[in-house]
């Protein structure tokens, strides 16, 4: 049966940047808008069978997108995220729905386990669970480390030009959609060192020309101001984390040119600073402390230099927890982001670091319908966007894929596996 949905009363919050639209209407057919603006200009093209919801009072916006995930861990403590390959295929689908179900309709995984991810991904493209779209890299790319012992499953160690062009090639065998590289060192690696340079320069231009054959990006995990450097000047398209950027202003400016996106993750570093800290191991505590300035301040100096910023929280960290991940947004205006820009950096900016912003993003004609509808406004509170409490809808393809366990809606609309945002 061909019909169209219509979102009636509602203030349109687009994901572009532009004012909030009160009194408009969206309207979906087939998964896709085809009209989304101020209710009175709207008239519908032909006769048709119509569903009405209205949402007197409420807001509709773009379904967030995160840009750096990790779905096979679930905030645990001690950033040990080993399990058998069974459980940590239902721990990877739980976390894909709780974020759909908290509103986060897109997720970019930056570094899976095993390859489980691609059979979850697989399993909800055929409609038999529902999740959140599942943009995946395989496995984490990096030299040879002691994070590969502490993260099994997760990293590929490639040493030299020849075996990084190897790992990338296995990735995209796998399904990759891009590429994640370990640049420089880490956090949540007992003896690593952050600000240390792990690739040399051309085993970085070999990962950004071997996804380039494949029209796929590259992900650069990098703390330290070096390792950054020559990712951005070897032609990564986002730098990850991005702690020591600020030590580095002729860095921030080339990032400015080139166009290349920070995805800063400051609620990993937060969640562990004013979380439980006793279940968390002294060393990360000890590693996250000192540096979460800097990475406050790397990101206010790239906002004011113009690089553009994608929301990216580094759910699955320990105490970072998926169905969460909005609080990133509220930690991006806190340190200097005007909240509009912080918001449009989790929707159309955040699809653009995909490259798939001619899709997804915003609520705009032509666009795929995922989005959601709150209570009120999370513009006067960005922290809203992580309250479950104000989710009234979520729409996936049109769908509704997650509600609030007490409201009713017409079976025509209803996705064939719908959540509660309750979970």
């Amino acid at each position: 049966m061909n019909f169209l949905t219509v979102f009636r009363n509602i203030t349109l919050i687009d994901g572009t940047g532009r004012e909030p639209i009160i009194n408009a209407a969206v309207a979906v057919r087939e998964g896709k808008i085809i009209y989304a603006g101020k209710a009175r200009h709207w008239q519908p093209s032909y006769e048709e069978d119509v569903i009405n919801l209205d949402y007197a009072g409420k807001y509709l916006l773009p379904g967030l997108i995160d840009t750096h995930v990790h779905l096979s861990g679930s905030g645990e403590p001690d950033s040990q995220f080993k399990t058998d390959a069974g459980s940590m295929t239902l721990k990877i689908l739980n976390n894909a729905r709780r974020n759909l179900a908290a509103g986060i309709t897109t997720v970019r995984d930056l570094g899976g386990w095993n390859e489980l991810e691609f059979a979850v991904r697989r399993s909800i493209q055929r409609g038999e669970f529902s999740g959140s779209r599942l943009m995946l890299a395989g496995r984490f790319i990096s030299i040879t480390e002691s994070g590969a012992d502490h993260y099994e499953g997760m990293y590929r160690i490639a040493d030299g030009v020849e075996e990084v062009r190897k790992a990338a090639r296995e990735q995209i065998k796998h399904g990759a959609d891009l590429i994640k590289l370990g640049v420089t060192g880490a956090v949540l690696v007992e003896d690593g060192v952050p600000g240390a340079t792990h690739f040399n320069a051309d085993e970085i231009r070999a990962a950004v020309e071997e996804a380039a054959k494949f029209n796929k990006r590259v992900a650069a995990h990098a703390h330290g101001i070096d390792g950054i450097r020559k990712a951005v000047r070897a032609g990564v398209h986002s730098i990850e984390h991005g702690t020591f950027l600020h030590q580095g202003p002729d860095v921030i400016e080339e990032m400015s040119k080139r166009g290349t996106f920070l995805v800063p993750t400051l609620k990993a570093g937060w969640d562990v600073i004013n979380g439980d800290t006793p279940q968390v191991p002294r060393w990360i505590v000890e590693k996250s402390i000192p540096i979460q300035g800097d990475s406050v301040k790397s990101l206010r100096l790239a906002n004011e230099a113009g690089v553009p910023i994608a929301m990216g929280s580094d759910a699955g960290t320990p105490l970072n927890r998926h169905g969460e991940n909005g609080l990133e947004v509220y930690w991006m205006q806190q340190a200097g982001m005007k909240p509009m820009d912080a918001l449009v950096s989790s929707t159309s900016l955040a699809a653009k670091v995909l490259g798939w912003d001619s899709q997804l993003g915003s609520v705009e004609e032509n666009k795929i319908a995922d989005f959601w509808v709150v209570d009120e406004n999370p513009l006067d509170d960005l922290r809203r966007l992580a309250d479950k409490k104000l989710i009234r809808a979520v729409f996936l393809d049109g769908k509704l894929a997650a509600c609030q366990p007490t409201d009713s809606y017409p079976k025509a609309i209803l996705a064939k596996d719908c959540l509660s945002v309750m979970n």
